[in-house]
């Protein structure tokens, strides 16, 4: 059986998800949120863009963390997502 493609929304809220447990860089977040290097930096940058993220670099490794906002934005996505599982809408 083919694995389903996965929308943007999920794809944000994987990363949102994973950079709430902790702050990662691009190579652990491709393996984290299952995403190659190329698509995975263009949503970093859009979202670092749209203040959801931040980053912090050591020397050529970057660090990439929730802002407050994106901190805000996660737990209004995490309600949104429990009402469509609750309702048998989502997986």
């Amino acid at each position: 059986m083919m694995k389903r493609k996965r929308d943007r929304l999920s794809i944000l809220f994987d990363i949102l998800k994973a950079l709430s447990e902790e702050p990662q860089n691009p190579t652990k977040l491709t393996t984290t949120v299952n995403m190659p290097y190329d698509r995975l930096k263009k949503l970093l940058d859009e979202l670092v863009e749209k203040g959801l993220l931040q980053y912090e670099e050591y020397g050529r490794v970057r660090m990439y963390s929730l802002s407050r906002e994106g901190a805000r934005v996660y737990e209004e996505l995490k309600k949104v997502r429990k009402v469509l599982q609750d309702y048998g809408l989502l997986d």
